[in-house]
């Protein structure tokens, strides 16, 4: 179990990093709920590697980071609940927010004559005392487990009330169920302030597989938001406004963009500007990537075309944006997505194709990169354009 808990604490580590410089760097509409999460995947990356060297006595080595650990646990649920509470309704964070930090706060001025000690001091005081024994700051030892407890109680109350003002504004199901997996997400956020509880008093001899169900669920939430890219994509627009249920008239309809229209402006070619040896070279380009659908293969890349048609790169990207006025690259996805709305218009079959199984069709390597183009040419991910066309 230890074993199995040691290794599982690298591997959440690990991955909230990633997956949180991910969120950073590829913050693709530079939400508010995008860098709340990314910020929580930060520090839940580092509460996992203070929990890792915890349970494997390792402050020794890091004695500045000890009492950093239950920080994380107090700052995490504040942050969980702003992105969705903020980020979710497109709100701006106002300074009334700052008092959902009042907890962390309270702790840092708790064990403030404990930070600014040396580390030689440090390291006497844990290899002399408990470090579950919360005994050198001014408030009683079990106040700030105890108050980690109380935050999230409250915020998971709090939630309750939230969800259901938020079923009357997001139609999305998809979105609705995320809401749900951020609740459960945040029950298990119990166990640390619970597992410092516990090790108080009976010394790991009941804590051990604690640490290895937090790292397990960890996991599977970092890989949950990785493969569900509607949630990676959210986008709160005019097509998940409620609209109104009596037949009438009146009755507002959604707002599609006319994505057809637009794509057969951009890849109708202006051939007039093509001299005649680009003109000769556009037509065997064409019979390659239309004849054959050479665009839906996942090999379809400059490269690929200029070795079939025997003609170097440099050439094939001054053709395309000569003819179309566009980069190759984005040639190649409003290609994709034109053939996409053709066959859904009018194949039955591709209607019941999972959004994996279209963006595999499309020749995308994987979905969130089918997401990501779709929604830059759209506007919305394909769940809420083709939700919205229904």
């Amino acid at each position: 179990m230890e074993r199995l808990a040691y290794y599982l604490q690298i591997g959440t580590t690990i991955s909230s990093i990633v997956f949180a410089l991910v969120f950073v760097f590829y913050n693709w509409n530079k939400s508010l709920f995008k860098k709340l999460l990314a910020l929580q995947f930060l520090i839940l990356g580092y509460g996992m590697f203070i929990n890792f060297i915890y349970f494997n006595n390792f402050f020794t080595l890091f004695p500045h980071l000890s009492r950093t650990g239950l920080l994380c646990a107090l700052l995490i649920p504040a942050i969980q609940f702003l992105s969705i509470y903020r980020g979710f309704r497109k709100q701006k964070l106002k300074w009334k927010d700052a008092l959902h930090f009042l907890p962390a706060l309270l702790y840092v001025v708790n064990f403030f004559n404990y930070f600014i000690l040396s580390a030689s001091e440090k390291i006497i005081l844990l290899e002399n005392n408990s470090i579950a024994k919360f005994n050198e700051g001014f408030l009683p030892d079990y106040f700030i487990p105890i108050l980690a407890i109380f935050q999230i109680t409250f915020y998971l109350v709090w939630f309750v009330f939230l969800i259901r003002k938020f079923k009357k504004d997001i139609l999305s199901k998809s979105i609705r169920e995320f809401i749900y997996f951020m609740m459960s997400f945040m029950v298990f956020h119990y166990l640390p302030p619970l597992m410092v509880v516990l090790y108080y008093y009976d010394n790991h001899a009941i804590t051990n597989w604690m640490p290895v169900i937090y790292s397990i669920f960890n996991l599977i939430f970092f890989f949950k938001i990785l493969i569900t890219p509607e949630w990676l994509f959210y986008h709160k627009s005019k097509v998940e406004v409620a609209l109104p249920t009596i037949s009438s008239p009146n009755v507002i309809k959604r707002e599609i963009r006319p994505l057809e229209s637009s794509l057969i402006l951009i890849l109708s070619p202006k051939k007039i500007q093509l001299s005649d040896d680009e003109s000769q070279l556009f037509d065997r380009f064409t019979a390659i990537v239309e004849a054959e659908r050479f665009f839906l293969n996942p090999t379809f890349s400059q490269k690929g075309i200029a070795e079939k048609l025997g003609v170097s790169e440099y050439k094939i990207r001054h053709l395309v944006e000569k003819a179309y006025g566009v980069k190759f690259s984005e040639f190649a996805n409003y290609r994709r997505t034109y053939f996409l709305l053709n066959e859904m218009r009018k194949n039955k079959q591709w209607q019941r194709y999972s959004f994996v199984a279209i963006a595999r069709k499309l020749g995308y390597l994987s979905v969130n990169s089918f997401y990501l183009n779709f929604k830059r040419i759209a506007g919305v991910t394909p769940k809420e354009y083709f939700s919205a066309e229904d």
